[in-house]
């Protein structure tokens, strides 16, 4: 296992980024650690995981047990920065949307032998990482095989007026006009797609979330539209690490295996 720290300057943010990526060491098929690397047609599958607002490329692999999981299940992770920007083209700043879904792929798979095949890509993020990892997967269905969010923002609206103490710099990622019936809607974006192809969705959330309402009242929607292939999942808990690190090792074994069990 090892862990890459990328600094390079993006084209589309035009500023310095930082992303951290781990990979599993290469395994033969006897299931021993190779001597040489990968040649260059053996891609690995791949978590795109996403911070939540406040943190940064680093969150996860210091508070969680991402690399232990990534090990077990031979599978790459990918965790870029994008500072409080919500994963959008801001209305004032950077373009992180433009930065996530076209130059991050291009860029990583570039530098690393990552798959490109949809059924080995996968998505994550929790908060505002749980916002755009489903923002992602609904936009581009066809490009990933499962989404997985953690307390995630899915009512912009509501969430601007709710938690404004928090978010005094929300009005730099969107405009008021942006925040219902528009592409960075998830609820827009749920009702204008036909063709969600074999997307696999998961949300969670903890009963004392400070998200819980909003996404009890998205949970339906998605049930509606992805039935069998849309699973829930609430507990205890409040809209923190301690949670999130309490349901990291089941929704990874969800994303890869298909099922919410820790193995």
């Amino acid at each position: 296992m090892s862990i890459h720290s990328n600094n390079f300057y993006s084209n589309i943010l035009r500023q310095p980024t930082q992303v951290q990526v781990i990979l599993p060491e290469p395994l033969n098929a006897a299931g021993q650690v190779q001597s040489a690397y990968m040649s260059g047609d053996q891609r690995l599958p791949t978590i795109w995981l996403l911070h939540g607002l406040g943190g940064d490329a680093t969150s996860w692999i210091r508070r969680t047990a991402i690399e232990l999981l990534a090990t077990q299940y031979r599978v790459a992770v990918v965790m870029p920065e994008t500072g409080r920007g919500f994963y959008t083209n801001m209305v004032h700043g950077p373009r992180y949307w433009d930065y996530l879904t076209r130059e991050l792929p291009t860029r990583m798979r570039y530098m690393f032998p990552l798959s490109a095949r949809p059924a080995d890509n996968y998505l994550l993020g929790n908060s505002m990482g749980g916002y755009g990892a489903l923002r992602y997967a609904l936009t581009y269905p066809q490009q990933f095989s499962a989404v997985a969010a953690l307390s995630p923002v899915t009512d912009l609206k509501k969430f601007h007026v709710e938690q404004a103490g928090i978010t005094p710099d929300f009005d730099l990622a969107f405009s008021p006009e942006q925040l219902q019936n528009t592409a960075v809607d998830l609820q827009y974006l749920l009702q204008h797609s036909t063709d969600w192809g074999t997307l696999r969705v998961l949300m969670t959330t903890g009963d004392q979330d400070i998200l819980n309402a909003m996404d009890e009242a998205f949970r339906p929607q998605l049930a509606a539209v992805f039935k069998d292939r849309f699973e829930w999942h609430s507990q205890a808990g409040h809209h923190d690490w301690q949670l999130w690190n309490q349901q990291l090792p089941y929704a990874i074994h969800w994303l890869i295996k298909g099922g919410w069990a820790r193995v």
